[in-house]
């Protein structure tokens, strides 16, 4: 396990959700919600990039890049069934040198990883303090477990065009959450607008409240009437 003092290998960010290490030997991907690693240095059986995972989150993967590089090489599953059988015996060959090369050609090189995508031209857009904010934004939203291009959707909205991508976000997590499971059609209302009339997000850094067009606040709508 990594220790408290190491500090984690920063990541580049490769465009549609996918990262890489800055010694590009760890590349995590987003696969069906959850996070994936591809090791480039390792195969396995099949002479493919190793994989690990699935992880829940894009900070898991993170620390798991961290163990990866402490554990040293994963052994193939291949390795441990050659071993409880027995290595296959050599047998003498029948034919020369010359017709095993010309009978077993050389295996062919994997294909080469296609680069990975530009950036989206809104980001190349903006001032670099403004990239740098949305980047930083949408990685954050990303190790939180949302999908690529909602990501990119929020961080737009709220660095390029200045609007509220993140209160907004954040009001419709704790709706959902208020409301998820709630048969009764009123207790579900009652619980909605609850979560309009102010709260929080911590994980997105956010919070808000509802105001009248004279900017004061309203703090109890009473829906008994």
């Amino acid at each position: 396990m990594a220790t408290a003092d190491t500090k984690p290998d920063p990541l580049r960010r490769l465009g549609g959700g996918r990262w890489e290490t800055k010694d590009g030997r760890f590349q995590i991907e987003p696969q069906s919600g959850t996070w994936v690693i591809v090791d480039t240095t390792q195969t396995n059986e099949f002479g493919l990039p190793l994989v690990r995972g699935p992880f829940p989150s894009l900070g898991a993967a993170k620390e798991a890049i961290e163990d990866a590089r402490e554990e040293g090489p994963v052994e193939s599953p291949l390795a441990e069934r050659l071993e409880k059988g027995g290595a296959p015996k050599a047998t003498k060959p029948t034919e020369s040198k010359a017709s095993r090369t010309d009978s077993t050609p050389e295996p062919e090189p994997p294909p080469a990883a296609p680069p990975p995508p530009p950036e989206p031209k809104w980001i190349r857009d903006l001032r670099p303090g403004d990239r740098r904010k949305a980047t930083e934004l949408i990685e954050r939203l990303e190790g939180l477990g949302i999908a690529g291009e909602q990501a990119e959707m929020v961080a737009r909205t709220e660095i390029a065009q200045g609007l509220p991508g993140v209160a907004r976000l954040a009001i419709e997590r704790h709706v959902r959450a208020a409301t998820a499971g709630v048969d009764d059609l009123p207790a579900a209302v009652a619980a909605a607008v609850e979560a309009l009339v102010t709260g929080e997000d911590p994980d997105l850094g956010v919070a808000w409240r509802l105001v009248d067009d004279r900017g004061r606040p309203i703090e109890k709508l009473d829906l008994d009437r």
